[in-house]
């Protein structure tokens, strides 16, 4: 049988000089990470929580829960609630404005998620999942040091044997690997215990008295094996992950010390060399945490100034819903950024931390106190032109046409002076504003019917306008081309109406031929639009129901324009909670890309309305 090598008794005192008792005393005191808090074969994805939504955060998080060993997803899972309080609170204040916006009072709003519940019970489950597992461990490590205390028992009792060399040598071969395959003990155990294995092996070794060539052959197994672990130490100095790289170390001196003696000439050399990637990697494990120190004081007064900067917007006053937009858009901005600041020192957390979300709260409960009065102020509105419509419904059915003229436009004035109602009743008031003027408009336009003659001249005369029109022809100078299509409008503006039933045709045959030459003038889209939006308007009957029908495209513009401000803020806010995910870039492009076709489409119906504040 070939036997393995141990000392002599002399040989075996020499083997426990200084330079490997270092080995021991100087190795780090830090246990390495037991396996057991390891994935099980999986790699834990690299999710980042600050950029999913509070239904994700606990989506995600339940995932690694049901799949990772619960201190192997320790790290991440800690740092989870002040991520979910952030997210929670954006979420709530996001929900609130867009009720407010939507014209309700902020005392009806109730925010239906029972989200903050379910995070509760899921961080619930991971604390007594980490308990329990602590305790496995623990009680493991109790059971292991249990194994190994035996172990040291059969150990002194090899010594006792009578039997054949080679059998009891292969007990005691036998003993090591059980002792390297027992598993790790409590840490306080550590150092007496190796201490008594080591101290019973030597014995051993002085009992059997193996020669020195078998001597010489186990020293040098023992040798190869230091100079792997060697190996090992130096290519952990490549590992970019430096606090990984100093957990294999640990685990790399634990087997160490497992190792028996090496020859000792080699002990200085070959431990040297293992203590000098040692030290290189204690050093930029200390290095890595000094530059962590100093960026967290960094991130420390990043998160100080946006503390001020939050604080300052909550102190000012603002006038308008625009003005609160886009304070409300900086306060987003800076809760956006407050997320990607980095971490601070732990004791700095929650102080800074209470300081943003007091200055967040303090302009969120200005804004509150804003869209309530602004709520009251609505309100008010409605009973106006509630009052309005009453007073127009009571005279729709005059027949003084003068006298109910003058009063439904001064009533159309006075509506126009009349701020915003709540946004769930203002068409329904605007349609039964309209319906009391339209009923006594086209009662007066019925009536006038009869008053024919000077109709039927302006229709003779608009007819000839139309063929002077048709033969109209257009010169290189787009500017003179404009001034005279402008003359045409004007001159069909003074001629007066025509018979109801002839009004829609000549009109439209009119626009027709205008904005036929307008096309073919080299003009781009946005001017040809609104030379035919020109035209459109100068063509309208002139007289009392014209200014009410320029009243309604009035109102009808108001309402785009406002309605497109609202998609181009919400669009713009929209991209400030988009994160750096896969399709970020792609979002934000099209996002961006409607933008800005639509403050394009707002440019158009605000040179619209001044035509139509012009003609008023």
């Amino acid at each position: 049988m070939e036997q393995e090598n141990v000392l002599t008794p002399d040989e075996q005192e020499n083997v426990s000089a200084t330079t490997e008792n270092q080995a021991t005393e100087t190795s780090l005191s830090q246990e390495s990470e037991p396996q057991e808090i390891k994935a099980a074969g999986k790699e834990i994805p690299d999710t980042v929580f600050t950029a999913l939504s509070t239904v994700d955060i606990v989506k995600n998080a339940q995932e690694l829960l049901n799949n990772y060993p619960v201190n192997a997803i320790r790290d991440v899972i800690e740092g989870l609630p002040e991520i979910f309080e952030i997210r929670y609170k954006e979420e709530y204040e996001k929900a609130l404005t867009e009720f407010q916006e939507a014209g309700n009072a902020p005392e009806n709003f109730k925010y239906p998620h029972d989200i903050k519940d379910k995070f509760n019970s899921l961080y619930k489950g991971y604390r007594d999942k980490k308990t329990s597992a602590n305790k496995k461990i623990e009680a493991e490590r109790e059971e292991n040091l249990k194994v190994k205390l035996q172990i040291i028992e059969e150990l002194k009792e090899l010594i006792q044997k009578e039997e054949a060399l080679d059998k009891t040598f292969q007990e005691f071969r036998t003993l090591q690997e059980r002792w390297r395959n027992a598993g790790m003990v409590p840490q306080q155990r550590v150092n007496d215990l190796l201490e008594t294995y080591h101290l019973h092996v030597e014995n051993f070794y002085s009992y059997i008295k193996i020669n020195k060539e078998l001597r010489d052959i186990d020293l040098k197994r023992n040798q190869d094996a230091k100079e792997l672990l060697c190996d090992e130490a130096g290519k952990l100095l490549d590992n970019n992950d430096i606090t990984n790289a100093f957990k294999q170390l640990q685990l790399l001196h634990v087997r160490w010390k497992e190792i028996g003696p090496i020859p000792k000439e080699m002990q200085e050399k070959v431990w040297e060399r293992f203590k000098t990637a040692t030290t290189k990697i204690n050093d930029e494990y200390h290095n890595f945490f000094e530059n962590l120190k100093k960026e967290q004081e960094n991130n420390l007064l990043i998160k100080e100034d946006i503390c001020t900067k939050a604080a300052g917007i909550g102190e000012k006053e603002y006038s308008g819903v625009a003005e609160w937009n886009n304070a409300t858009k900086a306060i987003l901005d800076l809760q956006e950024e407050w997320k990607h600041s980095g971490t601070i020192p732990q004791k700095e957390r929650n102080h800074v931390y209470r300081k943003f979300r007091t200055a967040c709260d303090v302009f969120f409960e200005k804004k509150r106190a804003f869209y309530k009065q602004l709520s009251e102020g609505q309100d008010k509105n409605l009973e106006l032109k509630i009052k309005l419509c009453e007073k127009v419904e009571a005279i729709k059915d005059s027949t003084e046409w003068k006298t109910t003229t003058d009063k439904i436009i001064s009533y159309q004035k006075e509506w126009k002076l009349i701020g915003p109602a709540p946004k769930k009743f203002s068409n329904k008031v605007w349609a039964r504003f309209r319906a009391a003027c339209d009923t006594f408009f086209n009662n007066k336009a019925e009536f006038f019917k009869t008053v024919d003659s000077e109709q039927d001249k302006n229709l003779e005369l608009k007819k000839a306008l139309v063929e002077e029109l048709k033969q109209f022809s257009l010169s290189e100078d787009n500017d003179e081309n404009i001034q005279k299509l402008k003359s045409f409008q004007s001159r069909w503006a003074e001629i007066g109406h025509v018979p109801f039933k002839e009004k829609e045709a000549i009109q439209e045959e009119f626009r027709s031929i205008i904005n036929g030459h307008f096309d073919k003038m080299s003009l781009d889209e946005y001017d040809k639009n609104i030379e035919r939006f020109r035209t459109r308007m100068g063509t309208m009957d002139s007289g009392e129901h014209k200014d009410f029908k320029i009243v309604q495209e009035r109102e009808k513009l108001v309402s785009k324009i406002r309605q497109l401000e609202t998609d181009i803020n919400t669009w713009e806010n929209n991209i400030g909670f988009i994160s750096k995910s896969k399709n970020a870039e792609t979002i934000i492009r099209d996002l961006n890309s409607k933008i800005e076709s639509t403050k394009q489409r707002l440019a158009m119906l605000v040179e619209k309305l001044k035509i139509i504040d012009n003609m008023i």
